[in-house]
């Protein structure tokens, strides 16, 4: 079941990305796994303004274990000692972090925009700081900082909660959907040009950015 097919791809109107949001649930309840934790969130005053929604677990390293991997990275590499396993330095210490990501429709751009909050295990936000190095994929933080690839890394009040919350600014987003049909064409244009399959493709492209890893579940036929 392929959907209608988006008008202006890849950019979206609010009842295409309904649509999409739709087709992406059943997708994700069939992948399973933390897939299948996507919900829709109704907007509580105003019909027609939902959004996904997903809570996620992130383990990062402490800032103990950083210091310790620094201090090794530090030392002489042409000198190898092989030691017994410490049961110490098995046992890695980890910060758990609380991800809410939240996939909402921006009307400004017409594609889908990746919100998100991250929380210590005491209930404390990230900074932005912080955010850069446990929440953003290692090989992406540059390119973020300086508004390159996947635009910046920004927070401002989340359209429906009114409260702040990062983001990935889509300023990009609509290159790199294109691109995906432009290298697919000759294989598989309908696969990304019909909304039953837009915001999987979208959220391979964006989520890893932001932790969000995207099952092979998600892209198997339910059927």
């Amino acid at each position: 079941m392929n959907g209608s097919r988006i008008c202006h791809y890849p950019h979206l109107t609010r009842a295409e990305f309904d649509d999409a949001a739709k087709h992406f649930l059943r997708q994700a309840h069939h992948a399973g796994g933390e897939d299948a934790d996507w919900k829709w969130i109704e907007h509580e005053r105003v019909k027609g303004f939902g959004y996904l929604a997903t809570r996620r677990l992130l383990y990062r390293p402490t800032a103990l274990q950083n210091s310790i991997d620094q201090d090794n990275d530090d030392t002489d590499d042409s000198v190898t000692v092989k030691e017994e396993p410490d049961q110490s330095s098995i046992d890695v210490p980890s910060e758990c972090l609380t991800v809410d990501y939240h996939i909402i429709y921006s009307s400004s751009y017409r594609v889908p925009v990746l919100y998100f909050n991250a929380y210590y295990s005491n209930g404390s936000p990230l900074s932005i700081d912080d955010i850069f190095s446990h929440v953003i994929e290692p090989s992406r933080r540059d390119d973020l900082r300086t508004a390159g690839f996947n635009g910046a890394v920004s927070q401002q009040d989340h359209p429906t909660l009114m409260i702040p919350f990062y983001y990935l600014h889509p300023c990009e987003t609509p290159f790199l959907l294109k691109n995906i049909v432009d290298n697919t064409r000759e294989l598989s244009e309908k696969s990304v040009v019909h909304v039953d399959g837009y915001l999987r493709s979208w959220l391979s492209l964006i989520g890893p950015t932001a932790g969000i890893k995207v099952g092979i579940g998600l892209f198997l036929d339910s059927n």
